[in-house]
């Protein structure tokens, strides 16, 4: 296992320490000591406030994080990987001039671990797509897909070919992802997408029906209402509509919330047009419940009432 050198700095401070502390210097030792914990919390400030800042943008709280990676962006001793991160969030909240700023610096500093080297790499490439060069963004994943295997190049390439409109290449590619990893929602929702505009309705519903509930983010919900009202499920194509609704939308992504407010729209005048409204749609849907309740009942009782004559003794 490899161990991390120390910087020359520390290792002279730690010198320093063992040398005052040996000849007999405890007081200046114990100030060296003080100094070097002093510049330690100095150092490691911008990896603090970003790592806040990212608790924060995570909770929801994007003001409260850009304050926090501001603050470890203009630190001296701020590592390119912050720059990167600051960058991405910078991304995915439309701010393309501030993103590109700090994604460039941390593609010219010297990153050692390559993992955050090819995740600004990645990021890089969200950024020509949002400058509207798809292609090239396409180009830089694929440059790196093979030496860079992990759910986070699968997301995003997988996404890239879906809004290159390659549905076939999305395809193929989603399914190797899922079979990379089938607990990751964006790539479940990729491969969903990818069966949904290739029109296999029935494998996209299968794949949203096993992870729908868990899915925070308002595409894979707009795709499966679209889903369900081609079904005639309308109660639960409305559901899942508004609930994409409610869910923030993000600068990366091929929908807008005009989209879902026009298919909302559209579902309504199609329920308009049937005579059907979600109340009474709500109340079909508790009878049918309430009547399967009572047949699950009454065939409970009939399988106890044939085990209890099954057993009996005349």
């Amino acid at each position: 296992m490899k161990t991390r050198n120390l910087p020359i700095l520390d290792l002279l401070a730690i010198a320093g320490i063992f040398i005052l502390i040996y000849s007999g210097y405890s007081t200046q030792a114990n100030l060296l000591i003080g100094a070097y914990l002093l510049f330690t919390v100095y150092r490691n400030f911008p990896t603090l406030q970003a790592t806040k800042g990212s608790r924060a943008y995570n909770a929801g709280n994007t003001d409260m994080a850009m304050t926090y990676f501001k603050k470890a962006v203009k630190h001296p001793f701020a590592k390119p990987y912050i720059k990167s991160s600051f960058g991405y969030i910078l991304l995915r909240e439309g701010n393309l001039t501030e993103a590109e700023k700090y994604l460039v610096e941390a593609e010219n500093s010297k990153m050692r671990d390559p993992r955050f080297r090819y995740n600004n790499i990645l990021n890089m490439a969200i950024l020509e797509w949002k400058k509207g060069n798809l292609p090239k963004a396409i180009d830089i994943v694929e440059g790196i897909k093979e030496e860079y295997k992990n759910s986070i190049m699968y997301e995003i390439l997988g996404y890239l070919y879906i809004a290159a409109g390659d549905y076939d290449k999305a395809l193929s590619f989603n399914k190797e992802a899922y079979d990379y990893n089938k607990d990751d929602y964006v790539i479940t929702d990729n491969l969903a997408q990818s069966y949904f505009f290739l029109g296999d309705l029935e494998k996209a519903e299968a794949l949203y029906e096993k992870s729908i509930d868990y899915i925070k983010f308002p595409e894979a919900h707009y795709y499966y209402g679209q889903i369900l009202q081609k079904k005639g499920d309308y109660l639960g194509a409305h559901d899942a509509l508004k609930r994409a609704l409610r869910l923030k939308m993000s600068f990366l992504s091929i929908i807008t919330r005009e989209d879902i407010e026009e298919k909302l729209l559209a579902l309504q005048q199609e329920m308009e047009e049937k005579n059907l409204t979600v109340e009474s749609l709500e109340e079909e849907k508790k009878r049918q419940e309430e009547e399967a309740k009572l047949l699950e009942e009454e065939a409970s009782e009939e399988e106890e009432e044939n085990e209890t004559s099954e057993y009996k003794v005349d």
